[in-house]
């Protein structure tokens, strides 16, 4: 059972260095690209936030589920590229094109297709809506925030 996407958003704070694209087929698949055109030295952070959101819209009934501060970037993608190694094929669910060094080096970086099976996660997500934030950070000098992306996400079970 995969997750709808209601709404998603992204934007790069250092649109001359990092430009962002993205589009949403279907409610179920997402299709991102992501152009980083100079080097980031430094630690590179992220923010995690997660609410399940009241099933009326503009509803006051949300609860936080997830809020993750200052989470090494680099360490987080490799413990979910071996968390989520397929067994069957020995490699990673998560997209190949997409970030698998740091760290985050020019180049091209895209998911083709993605969609986000509720199975995967280690919490039980009951039906209704959800906001995931996230945004990337980067320290080195000083602290700049470099994108973010906010996603609202649908589970409903199948009629």
């Amino acid at each position: 059972l995969n997750l709808q996407y209601d709404e998603f958003y992204s934007k790069s704070f250092v649109p001359n260095d990092i430009f962002v694209s993205y589009n949403v087929e279907n409610m179920e698949a997402l299709n991102y690209n992501m152009t980083v055109r100079e080097h980031f030295p430094g630690k590179l952070l992220m923010h995690v936030f997660a609410r399940k959101l009241d099933n009326v819209h503009g509803g006051k009934n949300t609860v936080e589920m997830v809020k993750m501060k200052n989470l090494d970037f680099c360490k987080t993608l490799e413990s979910l590229r071996n968390l989520t190694l397929d067994d069957l094929q020995g490699e990673s669910l998560m997209p190949p094109t997409f970030l698998i060094s740091c760290p985050l080096t020019p180049g091209f970086y895209y998911v083709d297709h993605g969609s986000i099976d509720v199975n995967l996660f280690p919490l039980r997500i009951d039906d209704g809506r959800y906001l995931v934030q996230f945004e990337l950070i980067q320290v080195y000098d000083e602290v700049i925030k470099l994108l973010n992306c906010k996603i609202k996400l649908r589970k409903k079970k199948s009629e």
